[in-house]
């Protein structure tokens, strides 16, 4: 007998069906669609994203699965939604097989990790392979957030033009990018006339697209008296905003662009479409990578007379100098006898221990520094040994090939940042890298070897890392030492911290890693140095590079290749400090005065707020960063600025708060400075300062009559000054309590004016009366100079003329000029007592 199924069963059965069927929908749901402002990034589209070196990429790393990212992925769309066309917005999924590669470069191990990628590449330190420098965002998860990050982050290309010198520089030279442009990129200039007091994001965002085909420079109309409204009315522009393509530098045999009014909408693209119509050719991608990423490819850096001033005269690592005659195009080249063979194998080799640089002696600037350094036959190879003072003629040691060089650069590397351990000292060595774990690094590190004394490879990770890692070294294969770590061959590296807190007993569990050539191939600097980031990066979290600024000390400066050591810490061994100070109206002749011929200024903010502190204390490691790379260098002094404090000085460099941090370079001299052009970061100041040095980079004149470096007002308190919107809320009641004093002023005026009358009549009456007493001819007593106000002292100076003396006129004019100036001041004053009078009276009758 056959049994009818009941619904209840094939209901359940379908619902079951049902609610697999909805799993497998929502595990296939992506955060975000194939089209949109988001580009989803897969292997090749990453590659893409790293050749663009017209757009500033955000990058986030996500997967489907993460419930933080998905809660995340409407803030990112409606940020990407926001900034489209200005800013690139990209996204990585962590479940995509083909990413886990570019997830492991990016050190990305949690999601949402949002990075930001700036548009120039970078070599890696330790690897040497060529990739854009990315900028972590730890910020809120929200959209205002993540735009004002980008806002501020974007690289800032645009020439400002804020006076007739600027102007005429401006239409001769173009921009700094354009320095190796061809000649059509010169042919015009777009100059944007605004009233807006600082550059917007679209601007920009423009410039930079621009770069290497068109200037494109701003002008701000920020008062009817500014030699800006004189260039706005000498080029006929009445309304703000308004873009006008000047014409440039004419090409040899062609013209320059014609004048031409944009009348377009204020569109960024509108605007794109105008001026890339007018710019010069679009540029391949090989033509935009800049010339120093191509010889990054090889480690090998092209070095001229400038270049050796600039980067080289003062940097405190070692360098190998390959001079040669001919064509000079990096290859390595045996069978020309004018070449070095091996240079980029050498390079290679030498990563992180020494720089490699190659010197075309055939040009004047080559052979300019061959006659410095005393090369005299070609080619060459001269190892300039480690140490800012030893890049001499004296110092530069000839060697034979790049097997000696290898070897003479290797043992320049000072080793004395590494201890020499026995069963002796171990256990101290051990107890000292614990003993404080706040201020204690990411790890002790030993090195068992069969060497007598450190290798070149470990005392170059010990200068590139000091302050992060403590570094020791078991020569001589010592058995003993072998059996306590239970390493079985040498060389072997073991890393060593704290586990957990100290038991009862106080003893401290140790945990550790050993180095696996198996797995992470043999000991190199890139495959060492990625092995010792990534612990530091475990053991200290994101911002592990910033703990080296706390090493109590400093431990023996930075290795080649610019590294963690030189971005961080503040005195080397020996005694050099590097600690940038800050400027003030103390110190100011001696930081920046006429004697100086340099200054370089990082404007910070100084709000005592614990986040701005935190933030501050960020920049001042990366300008003390900046100072361990210029160290020795004489020819640029140092400094930071409260620029929130000494707010008035910042539109001499036509710079905003919203600028912050930047900096500006300062000829207290020539009365010119240059506003950086790049990132806030030691390679992007590093090549800034460099620029200006070397003359590559356009300076600006400050306004006639000024001086470069604006006066600084020391009466004024940092600790307790208004800042920012705390300011702009007491300006704004200031101008409300202002709207009450005219009746006030006009009191006090009147005041003062029958004051005046009194006293003159006062002074008639006794000089009548004395003309007519008996007393006449004596002299009627006066104040004397004590008893006078500075206003009664001026007034009594005050010469009287005949109408033929002209040169006693021009001194009445200039008194009578002190006196009204006086006068002014005293009403000021009058009119800020009066106030406050006022204002406390109200205080009082609110008391009661």
């Amino acid at each position: 007998r056959s049994r009818r199924p009941t619904m209840g069963g094939n209901a359940n059965a379908l619902r079951v069906v049902a609610s697999l069927c909805c799993v497998q929908l929502v595990a296939l749901q992506a955060l975000y669609p194939d089209s949109g402002p988001i580009v989803k990034l897969n292997a090749k589209g990453w590659e893409a994203m790293q050749a663009d070196t017209q757009h500033l990429w955000v990058v986030e790393f996500y997967a489907d699965w993460c419930g933080h990212c998905k809660q995340f992925a409407p803030a990112y769309t409606k940020a990407a939604t926001n900034l489209d066309g200005l800013v690139k917005f990209g996204a990585v999924n962590a479940d995509d097989a083909k990413a886990k590669e570019i997830l492991s470069a990016n050190g990305v191990s949690g999601y949402p990790t949002i990075k930001l990628f700036l548009p120039d590449a970078k070599t890696n330190p330790y690897t040497g392979k060529v990739a854009k420098e990315a900028l972590n965002y730890d910020g809120p998860r929200t959209a205002k957030s993540l735009v004002d990050f980008v806002t501020k982050s974007m690289p800032d290309l645009v020439v400002r033009v804020a006076s007739a010198d600027a102007h005429a520089r401006f239409l001769a030279e173009g921009a700094p990018h354009l320095a190796d442009a061809g000649a059509e990129a010169h042919r015009a200039r777009a100059l944007l006339f605004t009233t807006k007091s600082e550059t917007s994001l679209m601007v920009k965002a423009l410039a930079l697209r621009l770069r290497g085909r068109l200037a494109l420079g701003e002008a701000k109309r920020l008062s009817d008296e500014s030699p800006v409204a004189k260039l706005a009315a000498q080029e006929g522009v009445e309304t703000f905003p308004t873009l006008v393509v000047l014409p440039g530098t004419a090409p040899e045999g062609g013209e320059a662009a014609a004048r031409e009014v944009y009348a377009g909408e204020v569109k960024y693209d509108a605007l794109w479409s105008f001026l890339a119509a007018r710019a010069g050719p679009e540029l391949s991608p090989a033509a935009r990578a800049p010339a120093a990423k191509q010889r990054a490819l090889n480690g090998v850096d092209a070095v001229g007379a400038a270049e050796f001033a600039a980067n080289v005269e003062s940097d405190v690592s070692a360098w190998v100098l390959a001079f040669e005659q001919g064509a000079n195009d990096g290859a390595d080249d045996a069978a020309d006898p004018a070449r070095v063979p091996g240079l980029g194998r050498l390079a290679a080799q030498l990563r992180g221990q020494a720089h490699v640089g190659l010197v075309n002696a055939s040009e004047a600037a080559g052979a300019q520094l061959a006659e410095q350094l005393g090369v005299e036959t070609f080619p060459a190879l001269r190892v300039l040994p480690y140490g800012s003072d030893r890049k001499t003629k004296a110092h530069a040691v000839d060697v034979a090939d790049a097997a000696e060089a290898k070897r003479v650069a290797g043992e320049s590397l000072p080793g004395d940042g590494i201890v020499m351990l026995t069963q002796g000292n171990v256990d101290q060595f051990m107890a000292s890298a614990v003993a404080n774990p706040e201020a204690a690094g990411a790890a002790a590190c030993l090195l068992f070897s069969d060497k007598s004394a450190p290798p070149a490879l470990f005392k170059a990770l010990a200068l590139h890392f000091a302050g992060i890692i403590d570094f020791g070294m078991s020569p001589n294969s010592d058995q003993d030492m072998l059996q306590r770590f239970q390493m079985k061959e040498v060389p072997s590296l073991l890393c060593l911290w704290p586990g957990a807190a100290p038991d009862g007993d106080g003893r401290v569990e140790m945990q550790g890693a050993k180095y696996e050539t198996s797995a992470m191939g043999p000991m190199s600097f890139g495959s060492m140095g990625t092995f010792l980031a990534d612990l530091a990066q475990t053991r200290l979290g994101p911002g592990w590079q910033d703990r080296a600024a706390k090493a109590a000390g400093g431990s023996g400066g930075s290795g080649a290749g610019a590294g963690v050591h030189s971005q961080a810490g503040t005195r080397r061994k020996g005694g050099e400090d590097t600690t940038v100070r800050e400027l003030t109206a103390d110190n100011a002749e001696e930081l920046c005065g006429s004697a100086v011929g340099l200054c370089a200024i990082a404007l910070l903010d100084g709000d005592r707020s614990e986040a701005a502190t935190q933030a501050r204390e960020g920049h001042l490691r990366t300008m003390n960063g900046l100072a361990l790379r210029r160290r020795g260098d004489p020819a640029v002094r140092l400094s930071w600025l409260d620029a929130t404090c000494q707010d008035h000085v910042l539109a001499a460099w036509d710079v905003s708060d919203a600028d912050l941090p930047t900096m500006v370079v300062v000829s207290p001299s020539k009365g010119r400075f240059a506003r950086l052009m790049g990132t806030f970061t030691v390679e992007g100041m590093s090549r800034f300062v460099s620029a200006v040095v070397a003359g590559r980079a356009s300076t600006v004149a400050v306004a006639e009559g000024m001086p470069a470096l604006p006066a600084l007002d020391a009466s004024v308190d940092c600790d307790t000054t208004l800042r920012g919107a705390a300011k702009v809320a007491a300006m704004e009641e200031d101008a409300g309590a202002d709207a009450d004093m005219g009746d006030i002023m006009a009191e006090i005026l009147e005041e003062e004016r029958q004051r005046q009358a009194a006293l003159e009549a006062e002074l008639a009456a006794a000089k009548a009366d004395a003309a007519g007493s008996p007393a006449a001819g004596k002299e009627v007593p006066a104040k004397s100079r004590e008893e006078m106000t500075e206003l009664e002292r001026l007034e009594a100076e005050l010469e009287d003329c005949s109408a033929h003396d002209l040169l006693c006129q021009a001194r009445r004019e200039k008194q009578l000029k002190a006196i009204e100036k006086r006068r002014k001041l005293d009403e000021q004053i009058a009119e800020a007592k009066r106030k406050k009078k006022k204002q406390k009276k109200k205080s009082g009758k609110k008391a009661a």
